[in-house]
């Protein structure tokens, strides 16, 4: 299968990255840039991959968006299509208006920057004229790179906000721990790598248990003890309440 990735930005490289990591052939997925630049050839040399300045869109299989959403539209009603399936992780652009101009399969993927290391959380919002073919290639593909959801139009707005704008929000939270953990001794970098670990820690467990959240916190937080004193610390100060406020607030303006 050949992948032609246009566009060099932080999502695109995120992506090829992972994919390289999964196995891919380096010398399957080819990338081009609008903007031009140095970007694309450093991207290019970082995980081996070819460019190509001027594509043409009939030697791929698959073509995945990763330019500016303004410039999706335009993009794909000036090329030649034939039997491409198109991805799109440009926000904003639904399949539905891409298969509206060019006729053939589209994927709006949303994919999140853990896919660089593939522990990613991408979610798939499948167009009309995608069939089942399609559907499972795309489906394996960003799966190589962590875990996928389906999604639509009213879902994926709420899918944005939890799985593409929460890790800012993750790096908010270990940004105001490490340093405590600095002032009680410890080197920034070891802090942060304490807390991190944690952190990935009790995310497998949410991954592995079905236990309820609330269960989860009983098992480790004593009544009276620290853990119990730090998490009514947090409850007092509204951490439920402000983390669904984030949430709804990215989801508003995901859909606007």
């Amino acid at each position: 299968m050949k992948l032609l990735v246009v566009g060099a930005g932080a999502m695109s490289e995120s992506l090829v990255k992972g994919w390289v990591a999964s196995g891919f052939a380096q010398e399957d997925i080819t990338m081009t840039n609008r903007s031009g630049g140095t970007r694309l050839t450093e991207v290019a040399m970082r995980h081996g991959v070819q460019t190509i300045e001027q594509e043409d869109v009939t030697l791929y299989d698959l073509v995945i968006l990763g330019m500016q959403p303004d410039g999706v539209l335009d993009y794909v009603a000036n090329q030649q299509w034939t039997n491409q399936t198109i991805v799109s992780i440009a926000a904003h652009i639904t399949p539905d208006e891409i298969e509206q101009v060019i006729g053939r399969p589209t994927i709006a993927a949303m994919p999140n920057t853990p896919v660089a290391h593939r522990l990613g959380m991408t979610g798939l919002w499948f167009g009309s004229h995608v069939g089942e073919e399609e559907r499972s290639i795309v489906e394996a593909l960003f799966e190589r790179v962590g875990e996928i959801a389906e999604a639509n139009e009213s879902t994926m707005p709420a899918f944005m906000a939890a799985a593409g704008c929460s890790p800012a929000f993750f790096y908010e939270i270990v940004a105001g721990m490490v340093p405590v953990l600095v002032d009680a001794g410890f080197e920034a970098g070891n802090a942060r790598r304490i807390v991190a670990q944690a952190m990935k820690g009790s995310a497998e467990i949410l991954m592995q248990s079905d236990e309820s959240t609330d269960r989860l916190i009983a098992d480790v937080a004593a009544p009276g003890g620290p853990t119990d004193r730090g998490v009514q610390v947090l409850r007092a100060h509204q951490l439920f309440e402000t983390m669904q406020a984030a949430l709804r607030e990215s989801a508003r303006e995901a859909d606007e």
